[in-house]
């Protein structure tokens, strides 16, 4: 890894810190992070729900609200169709609960990946019509690139409205009605929303309309109370943690510690975090999310949809155990098959651009989840496929590289495409994956210019001085850099000139974690954890330079200041 320290003017720094009444590192983390103006370093310290923008300013929103208003108000017959992951799982439960509150209740469908394939496909189109017969169909995490299925709906009588926000990836003309910013608008904000933002607004816009018609239901109905749903979509679907996701993500984080709706309260339960205790996008990225999107990955999606919605919490708590045990079982198919893809790209890929790999054997439901492992384990976009009714299919994630204009480069190998920048579906045929291949690093060849390995680079925040480090000091970084994620990534530090005490403990499966221990004079020792680092040890007698995120971790209901190895060195 790449250490990159980066020197901010000193008097901007001591501007920035004295305005907003911060410590200088956090001044110079936030003039890292591109915040040089006050107010905009302010808007980013302390988010405001105040400061969510008027929904109405989102193209085609009155349109949408015009519509779902008009089939409201007829008691029409309306059907959902959202996708498996968690931004459809999550955008379905929140429609859904608006949609009651006005007395309708919508029948949803999410595909069956197995059978239906990926998001709006003709498969589950001719099953929701085969189970209902709706006035308007609602497609939500799907349906832009469904042009021939919504034009089949409309020339049956069917209206269609879709908010979305995955990229256009046929040029068609769009028909129904959409919400999609990357379609309409140039607003950054708008366009780093997953759906469940986008239908965050929607309803906004929606409950706005009604009260200017005096419906006693929409003043009911606390928008605040869906920030939770909201944040655990955004999250896992790697969202920016900017603009108005900020604020969405800091709230819905902050509601888990005061009031958990009961499939909530049920999911914490089972992946071992305590009531009445906030949680960290860490939380929803490594325990939440993967539970959530376990059952459409392995079986039927509606399970956790009907979780988010359920109202009993021993109902709830069934179905949480149902899927923590799909989860074990995931866990169990996901880990033989990182083994062996790992050892495919040590044996055949290791210097290539990006990796494609494909396997007929693997289980398709979880090839996402190690393409998003292999990219950060190789720092390169990654593919990873199975074999799905007789078509290649998979996933692909990529941190360093925008995976819509590769692919955009590579649609004459692909049946069909869809995703965002760092996170794509693709399907092809299986005689054509080596020319896909070929074709795919050549596209990352040339936007980066170069057919090297990649070098992850890390950031370093600062330099601390061991001694310096305290509770006070991770209490302002929780204060006024959390929520972390994409695009504001927890910071991490450089500590010089320390070593780990002999009593280091490993432990894991073939002892490949450990914690360590850094003596300071007249302060309590650092304690520190280096998750799948054992084989990479410091020799015990030589000073190290080491690379840490510094947070408060919890044990038996108690708080106590972790830090976390990155990366170390030995000094020089």
């Amino acid at each position: 890894m790449k250490w990159k320290f980066s020197d901010c003017n000193e008097d901007q720094r001591n501007f920035l810190a004295a305005q907003l009444g911060i410590s200088k590192i956090i001044s110079n983390i936030l003039l890292q992070r591109g915040f040089e103006k006050v107010t905009d370093a302010k808007h980013f310290i302390t988010p405001k729900i105040s400061d969510l923008d008027d929904p109405f300013l989102i193209k085609n929103m009155d349109s949408a609200v015009t519509l779902l208003d008009r089939h409201v108000q007829r008691k029409s017959t309306i059907s959902i169709i959202g996708d498996y992951d968690v931004d459809g799982i999550t955008s379905t439960a929140l429609l859904i609960d608006v949609l009651k509150q006005f007395g309708i209740y919508p029948q949803y469908f999410v595909p069956r990946r197995f059978s239906e394939g990926y998001g709006m496909s003709k498969e589950i189109v001719h099953r929701m019509l085969k189970k209902s017969n709706p006035n308007l169909v609602i497609a939500l995490d799907c349906g832009t690139n469904s042009i021939d299925e919504i034009r089949s709906l409309i020339k049956k009588g069917i209206e269609v409205l879709v908010i979305d926000h995955h990229t256009l990836t046929m040029n068609r003309k769009q028909i129904g009605t959409i919400i999609n910013p990357h379609l309409t608008e140039h607003n950054i904000s708008l366009q780093s929303m997953c759906t469940v933002g986008l239908v965050f607004k929607f309803v906004h816009a929606f409950l706005k309309h009604r009260r200017t018609q005096n419906d006693e239901r929409a003043f009911a109905i606390r928008l605040k109370s869906y920030f939770d749903i909201v944040a655990l979509g955004t999250i896992a679907d790697m969202m920016p943690v900017r603009y108005e996701n900020r604020i969405i993500v800091k709230y819905g984080l902050q509601s888990f510690a005061k009031e958990r709706r009961p499939g909530l309260d049920a999911l914490c339960s089972v992946a071992n975090i305590p009531s009445g205790q906030a949680i960290t996008q860490a939380d929803v990225s490594f325990k939440l999310a993967p539970r959530i999107n376990v059952s459409g990955r392995l079986s039927d999606a509606l399970l956790p949809v009907e979780l988010l919605m359920a109202s009993d919490i021993s109902e709830a708590m069934v179905m949480a155990k149902k899927i923590d045990q799909m989860n074990r079982e995931r866990q169990r198919i996901e880990h033989a098959v990182t083994i062996e893809a790992q050892k495919m790209v040590q044996e055949y890929y290791l210097n290539d651009p990006g990796i494609v790999l494909f396997n007929s054997d693997w289980h398709s439901g979880i090839v996402g989840i190690v393409a998003g492992k292999l990219a950060k384990e190789y720092g390169r976009p990654v593919i990873v496929m199975s074999l799905e009714r007789g078509i290649a299919k998979g996933s692909g994630r990529s941190a360093n590289v925008n995976l819509v204009d590769v692919l955009t480069q590579c649609t004459m190998h692909t049946e069909n495409w869809g995703g965002h920048k760092m996170a794509i579906g693709v399907a092809l045929k299986p005689e054509n994956v080596n020319i896909f291949r070929s074709a795919f690093n050549h596209a990352i060849s040339q936007i980066n210019n170069e057919t090297q390995v990649f070098e992850e680079e890390i950031e370093i925040a600062h330099i601390l001085d061991k001694n310096d480090i305290d509770e006070s000091f991770v209490r302002e970084l929780e204060n006024y850099l959390q929520p972390y994620g994409q695009q504001n990534e927890e910071p991490i530090f450089c500590i010089r000139n320390v070593r780990f005490t002999k009593n280091t403990e490993f432990f894991g499966i073939n002892r490949k974690h450990f914690r360590f221990w850094i003596e300071r004079k007249d302060k309590p020792w650092l304690c520190g954890i280096a998750w799948d680092m054992a084989s990479y040890f410091p020799e015990y007698d030589r000073d190290i330079d080491i690379l840490v995120c510094i947070a408060f971790d919890f044990w038996n209901n108690e708080r106590f200041l972790l830090l976390r190895l990155i990366d170390w060195r030995y000094s020089l």
